[in-house]
């Protein structure tokens, strides 16, 4: 009967020891590496949402929008709007991408000029690494279109209510405008038929 392992026997426990030990270390790396694209990919998430939350609020209470750029890839807005971020009342706000750092930022202010003198005004940096930044309007629609690297695209078609309200109000008076004209010409044809 033995009483010890040979030198062949430690050998091979060694070795397999090593091969099991290599596999648990790569199969752990394989999840780190998963679990940080994982994050990474969980924050690109969360970041498009909050840029997209942050668009709807300021532009679904906008009681005015307006181009003070209009470029290729990249507009100005300036709007004035009932949302804030820093307890203004109707601030004005302007969206602007500083391309030095390709940066979109949000400046907020309660004039419509700034007062730099005062510093009467916020900035916020809302996303990095911009691509494309541009509102299209058409029919009281606008249509917002930014493009980042590193994130997908954010589409968000919105219908302010205050300016609907003002194009629709604007729209009712054409049109009982037409109606009176339309009415007022039927009856001088009526009495133009009758005489």
């Amino acid at each position: 009967m033995r009483k010890a392992f040979t030198l062949v026997e430690l050998m091979i426990s060694i070795i397999l020891l090593s091969l099991i030990v290599s596999f648990l270390y790569q199969s752990v790396a394989q999840l780190q590496s998963s679990n940080q694209q994982f994050i990474k990919h969980t924050d690109s998430i969360q970041k498009r949402e909050e840029v997209l939350k942050l668009l709807y609020n300021d532009f679904i209470n906008a009681n005015t929008i307006d181009w003070s750029e209009k470029e290729r890839d990249l507009d100005v807005i300036a709007m004035q709007s009932s949302h804030t971020l820093h307890a203004m009342t109707q601030p004005y706000l302007t969206y602007k991408v500083y391309r030095d750092e390709n940066t979109l930022r949000r400046i907020e202010s309660p004039l419509e000029k700034l007062d730099v003198i005062n510093n009467l005004f916020r900035f916020d940096e809302i996303i990095k690494d911009v691509k494309l930044f541009k509102v299209y309007e058409q029919k009281g629609h606008y249509l917002i279109y930014l493009q980042t690297e590193g994130m997908d695209d954010i589409y968000l078609d919105i219908i302010p209510p205050a300016l609907k309200t003002a194009k629709t109000a604007e729209h009712d008076s054409n049109t009982s405008q037409d109606r009176n004209s339309s009415v007022g010409s039927q009856s001088e044809d009526n009495t133009t038929v009758e005489g």
